[in-house]
């Protein structure tokens, strides 16, 4: 057990939980999911926030509560719990509201480690879409790729797996895990029929060993870009990846926009 506690109190930063609307866990950061007990942190995609967490339904419901009413919550002291070693221990947590033309979608959840330091900022939606964004590059960098040599490949892969899993999340939040679904079908579909060496995989793209083609990354763009809209709309859709391109330098959007992977911009 010592080992597993050791795993979970060595985290010093903020980490995320994304919720919908009735508190279901549509993503959670691997570091968080695996101090958690969960061997593949996708595992806990579609479980109630408390059942994820280890909280009681009573403390989950209160702090889902707060923030569909006010738009946030206040921090609050919390006992998380490993459900293999059976280890508590304690976190501040907050949230901010996920939301559509004052729709309430879900909760963006911030699990506060005791040695961590956070400001008002870092506990707004913004903020929120910028960790997407870091949890995605982590992904990558931890799948310890030969194929990346280079920071600027590495944020161009980036790149097009946050705006993916940014719609994939937004779907799910505003039309429930068979949207989710629906999107991954379509998008395996045609990577068969054209070859592209990527899939979704519960918002995660998946590369091939053939790596990131660009003319391949920009038809997977935009029609994921373009299946959202025909399910929501191009003003939603377009206003949630406009917040989180900001979460990347010039050098790549410019990049992005040359190959054609900005669809929406």
């Amino acid at each position: 057990m010592s080992g597993q506690i050791a795993e979970e109190s060595r985290h010093d930063r903020p980490m995320l939980v994304f919720t919908d609307e009735h508190g279901g866990v549509v993503l959670i950061e691997d570091d968080l999911a695996r101090a958690l007990g969960f061997e593949n942190p996708d595992d806990a995609l579609g479980d109630p926030l408390a059942a994820v967490l280890g909280l009681s339904a009573a403390e989950a419901d209160a702090l889902l509560r707060e923030v569909a009413r006010g738009g946030s919550a206040r921090l609050r002291l919390a006992q998380l719990h490993n459900r293999q070693s059976g280890h508590r221990w304690w976190v501040m947590l907050s949230g901010s509201a996920a939301t559509v033309d004052e729709r309430f979608l879900g909760a963006d959840i911030t699990v506060v480690p005791p040695r961590s330091s956070i400001s008002a900022g870092d506990l707004d939606r913004g903020h929120d879409l910028a960790r997407m964004a870091d949890l995605v590059r982590s992904r990558l960098r931890n799948a310890g790729d030969p194929r990346l040599p280079h920071d600027a490949e590495l944020e161009l892969r980036a790149y097009v797996a946050a705006r993916a899993l940014a719609m994939y999340v937004l779907l799910v939040r505003m039309g429930g895990p068979q949207l989710g679904e629906a999107l991954e079908r379509k998008v395996r579909r045609l990577n068969q029929e054209r070859g592209w060496g990527m899939e979704l995989q519960r918002g995660r793209l998946v590369f091939s060993e053939e790596g990131l083609r660009p003319e391949a990354a920009r038809d997977l763009s935009q029609a994921i870009f373009e299946y959202a809209v025909g399910v929501t709309s191009r003003r939603v859709v377009t206003r949630e990846l406009t917040s989180l391109d900001v979460n990347f330098g010039p050098t790549t959007t410019v990049r992005a926009a040359h190959f054609g992977l900005r669809a929406g911009a």
